[in-house]
């Protein structure tokens, strides 16, 4: 068996360690998808400079980047495709996500990589969401059906694996859930059968756990439910602009910390501002370098924190969809964003 990346815990401090006892921050890209190069307007640029091959896009193209800009993950993969945000007319949209890129071929990048085992469909941006009770046979053979597919047990490069993607543990959008009365004992159910099917086909990565978003909330009873079962607490931070907004959102995971005692890890952060493709992307920063700002604002008070193990950066290629990225829709990197994000990325030490 190869050994894998843990979590350790100096004091207050936590960190991630390499299989060789390294420490590191996982500084990631989320969305990392060469489908977005196969728009119409940009499927040329994905021919003539990969050969339109996936593979040669990860090798010749993402993982160099990544290396060169100061990143060391691939976090969550799967892509954003409804177009239209959360909802459209005061209903949820009925649309979600992409699988993202295979595991063989993520284990093939030579980096720290993620995996999400989605083994419910209560997404806070689903607009068809399924509250199906954990506490039957049927969620634990369909949890072992994933595990037993997605696990990579001897894998040096996986850092984990991720559940669902912004559950709404509390109200849904559509006004569907789980009766309150029962969300502890539901939660206990759902945490524990997901992860013991994931340790029988993997007893060595991390879990990482959902990925609790901060406008979805997340019940005091479904912490407590987590906590016992999931390695790393994950979150997505995206407050807005300015200071305080930041800081409210900080100290919000500062109390779930707490609460569960598990080290944090921001999932999916980001920030935008408008572009050629997305000229209404406005409300955050008015161009690239404002974004670059705001990034290296973000990341000093994330390598502050004593829980942090590391945060994913929203995103990698702009797409019509989602609207922001490291690169433009055309491949090109955002000169004045790259710029600061290289420099805070290398600035940062890997062992703080």
């Amino acid at each position: 068996m190869t050994d894998a990346v843990r979590t350790v815990r100096h004091g207050d401090r936590w960190r991630l360690l390499t299989p060789d006892g390294r420490p590191f921050l996982s500084i990631g890209v989320v969305h990392a998808d060469d489908t977005n190069l196969r728009y119409p307007h940009n499927a040329g640029i994905h021919r003539d400079r990969y050969g339109g091959s996936r593979r040669r896009w990860l090798h010749e193209g993402l993982v160099p980047e990544l290396r060169a800009w100061g990143f060391n993950t691939i976090g969550w993969t799967a892509e954003y495709v409804s177009g239209s945000g959360l909802a459209t007319e005061g209903r949820a949209v009925d649309l979600g996500h992409s699988e993202g890129l295979p595991p063989d071929l993520l284990a093939e990048a030579g980096i720290p990589y993620t995996l999400s085992m989605r083994v419910a469909e209560i997404e806070h941006w689903n607009g068809v969401p399924a509250y199906r009770d954990p506490r039957g046979p049927a969620f634990a053979e369909w949890c072992d059906h994933l595990a037993r597919t997605l696990c990579r047990p001897d894998d040096p490069h996986l850092l984990g694996y991720f559940l669902v993607d912004v559950p709404a543990w509390g109200a849904h959008p559509t006004g569907a859930g789980y009766p309150a009365e029962d969300l502890g004992t539901i939660a206990e159910a759902y945490y524990r059968v997901a992860t013991e099917a994931i340790r029988r086909h993997d007893p060595h990565h991390l879990i990482l756990g959902d990925r609790y978003g901060l406008r979805a909330g997340v019940p005091a009873a479904v912490l407590d439910a987590m906590a016992p079962h999931v390695d790393v607490l994950s979150v997505q931070l995206f407050p807005g602009p300015g200071p305080e907004r930041l800081e409210a959102a900080l100290s919000t995971i500062d109390g779930w910390h707490a609460r569960t005692g598990r080290p944090v890890l921001i999932a999916d952060t980001g920030n935008w501002c408008p572009t050629v493709l997305s000229p209404g992307r406005t409300g955050w920063a008015r161009d690239q370098r404002e974004r670059g700002d705001g990034y290296r604002v973000t990341a000093e008070a994330l390598v502050a924190r004593p829980w942090c193990l590391g945060w994913h950066w929203c995103s990698w290629v702009e797409n019509p969809q989602r609207g922001f990225g490291l690169k433009d829709p055309w491949d090109e990197p955002y000169a004045d964003l790259v710029a600061a994000v290289t420099e805070t990325n290398h600035r940062l030490p890997a062992g703080q």
